[in-house]
């Protein structure tokens, strides 16, 4: 049994690094979107990201209930955006 579960650490790991919810790259909201502080009910607004505002954005969705929700970084904060209504700039 010691063998298994010592195998079971990098496999983890391994894991967790292919599902990563870091923003990355530039994005550009393409409408006033709210970016909340949590990403599961009941929602609660963190900041409002106007139309324009570039912000980085998790290439990785965790999905809550029927809802998706990506890990947003933009000047004003970090929080959970579940509209998608940015566009990729760049990496």
């Amino acid at each position: 049994m010691k063998k298994i579960t010592r195998f079971m650490g990098p496999i983890f790991a391994a894991t967790l690094v292919a599902c990563s919810y870091e923003p990355t790259g530039r994005w550009e909201a393409t409408d006033t979107v709210n970016i909340y502080s949590n990403n599961d009910h009941p929602l609660v607004i963190a900041f409002v990201v106007e139309k324009g505002e570039i912000c980085a954005i998790s290439e990785d969705i965790i999905i809550r209930k029927d809802l998706g929700y990506a890990q947003v970084s933009c000047e004003k904060g970090r929080g959970w955006d579940k509209s998608g209504r940015f566009k990729k700039i760049s990496d």
